[in-house]
């Protein structure tokens, strides 16, 4: 067979959102590029991650507003939902987004522009499939995660990941969604909403929440909207002619029988290194499986290769398009390393109500201690049973984390409605090294859902000087 040999300054490995930022500076700063990858076109993002998963929780939400209407002293006879073309729209939408992604994937001249799996011979050599074989001074790994599937799920016929669920014809009639990370309970809940029988099994730890008094409005609010079973223990799935026999223990050890259709692996993603031969040629992996960078430049511990995105434990796209763009200049540039500038943690679940983390979380903020010698205070405010100029508050809390000596702000965790605006205001405040003080004597628009940020505020600072605002006020 003949082999194809190209040589290059760059490689970059992936076109997903990271691997074409890479590309992109790469090439912008002089290198001669060539992009490999060995996936489908389109990033993971639009495909099947959290820009499919937005569309089908607006679709759902709008059906959960309808539903509403009666607590507004609305009335809608005989309302019907009809749900079959809900996917198609989705896919619809999903290749309009997709439209830019291939639209640049297409200028690239075709000869620069490999499809295969990839593997490293050497630092400096790879095969692209059978058939070509790539030499380069430099490279960027941008490869990203894909789903994980239990050996005992693996095990049963028809188990589908959010990288199949998009492609069906119809919603099913029922579903068990396994995972309580932000895909499989962004999934599960607008099944639900939507009209599906859905179960989302599991674990108490939501997402990636550690604050325990978020952690416990996020479980009350989502028990109250739908099927959710953490903690549980199953003891057998048995596949039936059409669907699955579920039998588990549910968290208060009680025996519990479940019939579903569709069976949806969402508990976790792992990187793709599988097959790259990453250990032969010297680059080292955390515990995890994710690739080990430095902090700042993406550099590997092959100084000629980097990574970024999410096959290094990237945890958004923005943070992954910024990570390939450094990536991408620094393979161009080896000599010259830039280093990212230092950012704040975002990280958004977008379900009904929303939750965040702006900056460090609880569990985040006592690492953060134990290894300063730091200590903080955790300030609170539910935002009750409230109106908003965007709609109606039910329940809702907002967790605040200041630093006691120097009263920064340095994280949040939230469960609300509007977490999402919230945890974007927090991560500038935390940026701009916001003191909580500052925060408290902001005048925030009366029925916004921004002024829970000064009754945390006042907590914060009740806490950290044993007065309350207006003492303070009076006693300088």
């Amino acid at each position: 067979m003949n082999i194809r040999e190209i040589s290059c300054d760059t490689v970059v490995i992936g076109a997903g959102t990271a691997g074409l930022e890479a590309y992109r500076a790469a090439a912008e700063g002089g290198a001669d590029c060539v992009l490999a990858d060995g996936g489908r076109l389109g990033t993971t993002a639009q495909r099947s991650g959290e820009l499919p998963a937005s569309y089908l929780m607006n679709s759902a939400l709008a059906v959960r507003e309808l539903q509403s209407f009666r607590s507004k002293g609305l009335l809608i006879q005989d309302p019907e939902v009809e749900t079959s073309g809900v996917l198609g729209m989705v896919r619809a939408m999903r290749s309009r987004a997709t439209s830019s992604v291939l639209s640049f994937l297409y200028r690239i001249p075709e000869e620069k522009r490999l499809h295969g799996m990839v593997s490293f011979e050497d630092p400096h050599t790879l095969m692209v499939g059978d058939t070509c074989r790539v030499h380069f001074k430099t490279a960027v790994i941008a490869t990203g995660t894909q789903p994980l599937i239990t050996y005992e799920q693996a095990q049963l016929k028809n188990v589908i990941t959010t990288n199949e669920f998009y492609e069906q014809e119809k919603l099913p009639s029922s579903a068990a969604v396994f995972g309580s990370t932000a895909v499989g309970l962004q999934l599960g809940q607008a099944l639900s909403y939507l009209g599906v029988d859905v179960t989302v099994f599991g674990q108490r730890m939501l997402w990636e929440l550690s604050d325990e008094e978020v952690l416990s409005c996020a479980l009350n609010s989502f028990s109250s909207r739908f099927n959710l079973a953490v903690d549980s223990f199953i003891t057998s799935i048995e596949p039936e002619e059409h669907g699955y026999s579920i039998y588990y223990i549910d968290g208060g050890k009680y025996e519990n029988y479940l019939y579903t259709t569709e069976v949806i692996a969402a508990s976790a993603r792992i990187p793709n290194v599988g097959g790259l031969n990453l250990q032969h040629i010297g680059v080292k992996l955390t515990r995890e499986g994710y690739i080990r960078t430095e902090p700042n430049t993406m550099q590997t511990s092959v100084k000629h290769i980097f990574a970024a995105g999410s096959v290094k434990g990237s945890v958004s796209t923005a943070q992954a398009e910024a990570e390939g763009r450094y990536a991408g200049m620094n393979a161009a540039r080896p000599d010259h390393l830039m280093a990212m500038p230092e950012t704040v943690n975002l990280q958004i679940c977008y379900t009904d109500p929303v939750l965040a983390i702006a900056g460090r979380g609880f569990e985040a903020m006592k690492k953060w201690a134990y290894e300063s010698g730091g200590t903080f205070i955790a300030a609170r405010a539910s935002f009750g049973d409230t109106l908003s100029g965007n709609g109606h508050h039910q329940g809702g809390i907002l967790a605040l984390y200041v630093d006691k000596e120097s009263h920064r702000i340095m994280g949040a965790e939230l469960c609300a409605r509007e977490a999402d605006h919230l945890a974007q205001f927090l991560a500038f405040a935390i940026r701009k090294r916001t003191l909580v003080e500052e925060l408290l004597d902001f005048n925030f628009v009366h029925l916004t859902g921004e002024e829970v940020l000064s009754r945390a505020a006042a907590d914060a600072v009740q806490k950290l000087t044993g007065r309350s605002g207006y003492q303070r006020l009076l006693q300088p």
